[in-house]
């Protein structure tokens, strides 16, 4: 096991999908960081299996979204069944079709297989994860905090100028911070969940079986792999549910389903699941923070809880390695600000897209069920920080759209995202006059419809997509957040203002 240092600037406990995702942000930075996680090796159970639009822009920013697109897959359609026989077979959940401004379709692929490509970008940034090692106490000392670890060799500390708790819904930190969950537990809303094989079903597809007796029954094919994940509802009026084991998902197979030919052949992850609609009063205790299931848990419909602590974690990185680079301490209030309200909202519509499918699992209603599962709400595209304080100017707030656009040096396609791609700040200049003089860590680019425009930084909107995106007219400025959010919009004459919100909150 690799020794664990004793001082380190954020200390980050959790190495799932949030940790990674933030132990990425900071490598590629420069950001002195240690990634902790209690257990021994990465988990193999599938759990989340929807990687949004918007977290592959992520994906895309750290340098990983054509891994991801090529180890999972699109617009996977749905087999219905009666029992045995097929009812339908057709995509019903999120529509895959890329679109000028926003690249990515949803995409399906496991946790496991998403963590491991996490595990190797931050391999090649340099980073490490220390297993095996539990965070049992937590201590404010000024301006650091004391984290005493449990290790296979024994009891360490750690002194971290920052913690952040990515440790999942029983998280540790969480309770050694003194932070409580607000919210409610779906008594009713409970599921056998389970990694099986499966022989005599086409890996094409899902298969999908919904009654109002029995509810709902899915086996998913998971991409890249030889397994399937096994979804059932149980019944309400089942007290207490059985343990999950093989014999029962078999026997559930075959009461719901009763294919002939078809085969539940063994399994590698079993689990009772039972749903919590729960989030955490401050994501914040003086040093320690709180991001993912540690400071939101609810309901799986939509797809959209690891994706969420994904977004916290990309949210966090950068304003946690501005601050350490001297920004004013006041960026780190902006997190839970805009943070916390995206919870509160994906709290509230997983719960009402539960309660439709569970409300519509007949035969003949599934299909709505299915499709009012996704849409254009869950992808995380409209996510915006309007009211932050991050945020000026009318249309300012919101997510910066891609377009394609031509290099006018070279002549080469190019998009505004590959303008935006890294750690830094970006400063789109739409007009025809020069691109204008900024400090070196802010990268400005001049966005023109003249299809003669020369110079460097130049890119030429041959088709009108990036001032059909931003809905600019030109001689203006538009200032992008290192994580792709829209923080200032202002005439091309308010440079001096622009560069002075930069310059507060930048590197």
């Amino acid at each position: 096991m690799n020794a664990i240092a004793t001082t380190t600037d954020v200390l980050i406990i959790g190495a799932g999908p949030t940790g990674l995702t933030l132990a990425c942000e900071l490598a590629r930075r420069g950001v002195g960081f240690r990634l902790l996680e209690r257990s021994a090796t990465p988990s193999t159970a599938s759990r989340a299996k929807t990687i949004q639009p918007r977290t592959l822009e992520v994906a895309d920013d750290l340098g990983i979204v054509d891994r991801v697109l090529a180890q999972g897959k699109v617009n996977i359609p749905t087999r219905r069944y009666d029992h045995a026989r097929v009812i339908s077979e057709a995509v019903e959940l999120a529509d895959g079709t890329p679109t000028p401004d926003a690249p990515y379709p949803p995409v399906w692929l496991s946790q496991p297989k998403f963590e491991r490509i996490l595990r190797d970008r931050l391999a090649e940034l340099g980073g490490t994860i220390h297993w095996g090692s539990e965070v049992t106490g937590l201590q404010h000392d000024g301006d650091t905090v004391t984290a005493t670890v449990e290790t296979a060799t024994g009891s360490h500390t750690v002194r971290a100028r920052y913690v952040v708790g990515a440790d999942g819904g029983r998280s540790t930190v969480r309770a050694l911070a003194g932070i409580e969950l607000r919210g409610v537990s779906l008594t009713d809303q409970r599921w056998h969940l389970g990694d099986v094989r499966v022989s005599g079903l086409s890996r094409d597809c899902q298969h999908l079986w919904t009654s109002k007796e029995d509810g709902l029954l899915s086996l998913f094919p998971l991409p890249g792999t030889d397994l399937w994940q096994f979804q059932a509802s149980i019944p309400t009026d089942e007290a207490e549910p059985e343990a999950p084991s093989l014999e029962l998902f078999r026997r559930i197979f075959a009461a719901r389903a009763a294919v002939p030919g078809v085969e539940i052949q063994d399994a590698e992850w079993l689990s009772l699941y039972r749903i919590n609609v729960v989030l955490a009063d401050h994501y914040r205790t003086g040093r320690i923070f709180l991001a993912g299931d540690a400071a939101h848990i609810h309901s799986p419909a939509g797809g959209q809880g690891m994706n969420t602590g994904i977004q916290d974690a990309y949210n966090l990185g950068w304003k946690l390695a501005a601050l350490l680079d001297g920004a004013d301490p006041a960026l780190l209030d902006t997190y839970e600000h805009e943070r916390r309200p995206v919870a509160r909202a994906v709290l509230d519509d997983s719960t009402a897209r539960l309660g439709q499918v569970m409300r519509a699992t007949g035969a003949n209603d599934g299909t709505s069920a299915q499709r009012g599962l996704t849409d254009e709400h869950t992808t995380g595209l409209r996510v915006a920080y309007h009211d932050s304080a991050l945020t000026h100017g009318p249309g300012a707030g919101g997510r910066a759209p891609d377009a394609p656009c031509t290099d006018a040096t070279t002549g080469r396609p190019v998009r505004l995202f590959d303008l935006q791609r890294g750690p830094h700040w970006t400063l789109l200049f739409f007009g025809n006059t020069a691109v204008p003089q900024t400090p070196s860590g802010l990268r400005t680019f001049r966005v023109t419809t003249d299809p003669d425009a020369t110079g460097p930084a130049t890119v030429i909107d041959t088709d009108g997509h990036a001032h059909h995106a931003y809905q600019s007219t030109g001689d203006e400025l538009v200032l992008i957040r290192p994580d792709g959010y829209i923080a200032a919009r202002r005439p091309a004459a308010d440079l001096p203002a622009v560069l002075a919100l930069f310059s507060t909150n930048g590197l």
